[in-house]
C-alpha cells in the first residue's frame, strides 16, 4: 500500500458581497468574511465591513489573507 500524505491546509479568508434592498428602495451593500483553516470554516455574520479593502485588511491582520479570486457574490 502507499503512503498518503497530508498537507496542512494554509489558513484563508473568503470574503462575501452582501446586498438589501430597503422598503424605501436603497440598497445597502457590505461584506462579511468567512474564515477557513484546518478546524473547518467559520462565517462572520457579526462582523460587517463597508469596504472590500477593510474586510482584506481585518482578514489579513488576523492570519486569514485574501485572494482577490476568493470574493463571492452572496444576496
Amino acid at each position: 500500500m502507499g503512503r498518503r500524505r497530508f498537507s496542512a491546509m494554509i489558513p484563508h479568508a473568503l470574503v462575501f458581497t452582501r446586498t438589501c434592498r430597503t422598503s424605501d428602495r436603497r440598497t445597502i451593500r457590505w461584506y462579511e468574511c468567512e474564515l477557513i483553516d484546518d478546524q473547518g470554516a467559520r462565517r462572520l455574520r457579526n462582523r460587517a465591513f463597508f469596504s472590500l479593502d477593510e474586510a482584506k485588511s481585518w482578514a489579513s491582520s488576523e492570519g486569514y489573507p485574501v485572494d482577490d479570486a476568493d470574493i463571492q457574490d452572496a444576496r
